[in-house]
């Protein structure tokens, strides 16, 4: 290894030393780290003043500014594939411009241009694809707030409109941001002043947000995984779980099986072709659009709620097209 590459790297770590150290390190901590003397280190933030990278002092520790912050990340092409699916579905997710979004995919085109060019081509056009959309400052300005709060836990001075239209005024306590497939939305986790408890928000249905100076601690025992675990989406709930009980046609059944729909999904085949599909969801709300996508080839065994909701459904859809009499 050369002396230039012995450096390059230990640039690299000091960088990532600094991230996983947010109140900053002293040059005798890095040299000791590091196993070099401190006059290389001081040597070392020279080089990394040149090259941009965001470092300023506090006392006598380096600290690095992450507002600031980008990595270069060196890939392999598999790994440079992954990010390309992962960009596709970051481009496709919301049918909100972000612009955000548009930088991210840039950034991470630029770093892949030289190794990966064709990949980098088509996450350019995915960029391009969000910006297409029509900008909306509200949101924009709500995922900011949101996501600043969130690292930095701040509460959130928030209007919110409801599923109703009314629109109410709370201060709300970031703990968690989860994107949805399900009407392409992003919504947010945290304790709600107002209510005076722990509610999922639609990020698209807030007006307004402030950033506020009131912190806040996101408890302990708080783990988004564990509390998502059992919902089809984003919505969960405190009493437990619903069994939903499928029967999938043959037709239904060859395409039911080819992925993992959830954790808790078991699927019995029958000698018919079809299956049964059983899974356990925090709610009802968020199955729905899934299961009525499958149109006939899908019959609701259990919840008899849910059977009948969708039974009921079918009815009003057959008068709809004029269909007043259905074959028994």
């Amino acid at each position: 290894m050369t002396h230039s590459d012995s450096r390059y790297e230990r640039l690299d770590e000091i960088e990532r030393l600094l991230v996983r150290h947010p109140d900053g390190l002293t040059t005798t901590e890095l040299a000791r780290t590091l196993n070099v003397d401190p006059d290389t280190i001081r040597r070392d933030f020279l080089f990394l003043e040149d090259r941009g990278t965001a470092i300023y002092k506090e006392g006598r520790r380096h600290v690095l500014d992450h507002r600031r912050l980008h990595h270069a990340v060196k890939l392999t092409r598999d790994e440079a594939l992954a990010l390309y699916l992962a960009a596709r579905l970051l481009s496709r997710h919301s049918d909100e411009h972000n612009p955000h979004v548009v930088r991210a995919l840039e950034k991470l085109a630029d770093a892949l241009r030289t190794t990966s060019p064709f990949i980098a081509q088509h996450i350019d056009r995915a960029a391009a694809g969000v910006r297409s959309r029509t900008t909306r400052p509200a949101y924009v300005e709500a995922l900011e707030a949101l996501t600043r709060g969130w690292a930095e836990q701040r509460k959130v001075r928030l209007h919110y409109r409801n599923a109703d239209g009314r629109v109410s005024e709370r201060t709300f306590a970031p703990y968690f941001i989860e994107p949805s497939g399900i009407g392409y939305a992003c919504y947010v986790i945290g304790w709600d002043d107002l209510k005076g408890k722990l509610r999922t928000l639609k990020i698209e249905r807030i007006t307004e947000a402030q950033l506020t100076e009131e912190g806040f601690d996101i408890p302990s025992d708080f783990d988004p995984q564990q509390l998502l675990a059992n919902a089809w989406g984003v919505i969960w709930r405190d009493e437990g779980t619903t069994e939903v009980v499928l029967y999938f046609s043959s037709n239904g059944a060859r395409r039911v099986k080819e992925s993992v729909w959830h954790p808790s999904q078991r699927i019995e085949e029958l000698p018919d072709g079809g299956c049964r599909f059983t899974v356990q969801v925090g709610g009802l709300l968020e199955i729905k659009p899934w299961i009525r996508q499958w149109g006939a080839d899908v019959v609701v065994v259990e919840p008899e709620e849910l059977r009948q909701e969708l039974i009921a459904e079918v009815v009003r859809m057959a008068r709809a097209y004029g269909l007043e009499k259905m074959d028994s």
